[in-house]
């Protein structure tokens, strides 16, 4: 990668970035404050922003930087991935806004109210409150919302093909990056931690399918906390990971036959 000395490139951590002012308006407008967002600290998160989207829209990623007999293809590459590079961060300052989250109290509320034979759900309605009281407003509401998906199923160990099934058709991108950026695995094992307190283990298949699944309570549960020192790390790598499934999705090729 090579440092750039121009008005419309910024250098952030000693990397090309875009200005604040070639961000998508609603990543502007979170750099002015003026969203209703609950970040604790949103100059880290616009900074990424920057990053992302200097890297997708200039093509500044490894398969040019290390090939370059593929320099003919990067001007056709900076045109499809500054698009969709667009698109994610554009999802994702939307999703970001504190009115897009889960009303957790409520839907415990609801599904304690149906009697006892809601309990397993009520048990997923407590792991999802219990996931925010750990991230709160740092991860996106979309993260919540797949993770509280399966209270609204026909039963909460039913398997959905995100990619597939039609009833999830208009949430299947971001629901599907939520998932793949816990290849991040510390935020896999805290997810996982949380759940199998419940008895209850989250599945994902490259096949886009996700599903609720019973453990054996006595054997089943582990304990994990994210270390203090590379919490924040974790989290920034778990975003950036997102944004990338989240950008990539509609070219990964698929196949029901996975499914």
């Amino acid at each position: 990668m090579q440092l750039l000395e121009l008005p419309d490139v910024t250098v952030i951590a000693g990397e090309n970035a875009v200005p604040v002012a070639q961000l998508p308006a609603v990543w502007q407008d979170i750099a002015r404050g003026e969203v209703n967002i609950g970040l604790s600290h949103p100059q880290i998160y616009v900074e990424m922003a920057q990053l992302f989207l200097y890297k997708l829209e200039q093509g500044d990623v490894d398969l040019f930087n290390e090939r370059p007999e593929l320099a003919y293809l990067k001007s056709s590459f900076c045109q499809l991935f500054g698009q969709l590079a667009r698109e994610t961060l554009n999802f994702y300052g939307h999703d970001f806004m504190t009115h897009n989250y889960p009303q957790f109290e409520e839907i415990l509320w609801d599904l304690k109210s149906r009697g006892a034979a809601y309990a397993d759900e009520v048990k997923v309605a407590q792991i999802g409150l219990e996931l925010f009281e750990e991230f709160g407003y740092e991860l996106p509401a979309s993260f919540y919302h797949v993770h509280l998906a399966p209270i609204y199923r026909d039963h909460v160990f039913e398997e959905r093909a995100l990619r597939f099934d039609q009833r999830d058709i208009q949430h299947k991108r971001s629901w599907d990056a939520m998932l793949h950026a816990c290849k991040v695995f510390a935020m896999q094992m805290k997810v996982q931690s949380i759940a199998a307190k419940y008895g209850f283990t989250y599945q994902h298949g490259c096949g886009c399918n996700s599903h609720l699944s019973s453990i054996d309570v006595s054997s089943g549960k582990f304990a994990y906390e994210l270390s203090q020192e590379k919490r924040d790390r974790w989290i920034r790598s778990f975003i950036w990971t997102a944004w990338y499934e989240y950008a990539f999705f509609p070219i990964v090729p698929n196949t029901s036959y996975l499914v």
